[in-house]
């Protein structure tokens, strides 16, 4: 596995997250584990999902402009 180095952390920052690794029972360096796990980024199957949800979301509703008035509005 990878290791990572941070620099130059605000120290207010640290405690607090030292605090809640400490409620919840683990370490600080699991705490920030569990967050950057959370936090990764989209897999492109799941950016794909995401955007087919919002898609089916605003089925049937009709755009504020046409086509041909936003092209106008390019000019």
């Amino acid at each position: 596995m990878a290791q990572v180095l941070i620099r130059n952390i605000d120290d207010e920052t640290l405690e607090a997250y030292r605090q809640k690794a400490r409620i919840k029972g683990v370490s600080l360096e699991q705490e920030l584990r569990n967050l950057l796990e959370a936090n990764k980024p989209l897999t492109p199957h799941e950016r794909v999902a995401v955007a087919r949800s919002i898609r089916d979301m605003t089925k049937g509703v009709a755009p504020s402009l046409s086509l041909d008035e936003i092209r106008e509005g390019l000019k």
